[in-house]
């Protein structure tokens, strides 16, 4: 039985992924509220385990992780490519990793 509010089929949606340093955070997240195609998103921090030794700085190859700020959105596979090449403008040369992966199912649940 599916609740009229929730979709179990999304087509053409994916889900964006940002990771970066902590010291982004704040200017990601006002750039993030300036996009149109952006109606909402989640940002909680991460830690950042692997990846290239010689980007952390010696506390953290001790501690074994790296902090950083993740922020995660929901929209059209189409509006995610406009965003990100907005955003590989605008945030040009820093430290921000992305993943955009395929969204089958999104919705309430009641």
């Amino acid at each position: 039985m599916n609740h009229p509010n929730t979709t179990t089929e999304v087509t053409h949606q994916a889900l964006l992924t940002l990771i970066m340093p902590p010291d982004l955070a704040d200017p990601l997240t006002d750039w993030l509220l300036e996009q149109p195609e952006i109606s909402g998103f989640i940002s909680l921090p991460v830690n950042g385990h692997g990846g290239e030794e010689h980007c952390m700085t010696p506390a953290e190859r001790v501690a074994g992780y790296r902090k950083n700020q993740m922020f995660q959105t929901h929209l059209s596979l189409e509006h995610a490519q406009t965003v990100l090449d907005r955003l590989k403008h605008a945030f040009n040369g820093s430290d921000i990793h992305f993943w955009l992966s395929p969204l089958f199912a999104s919705g309430h649940l009641a």
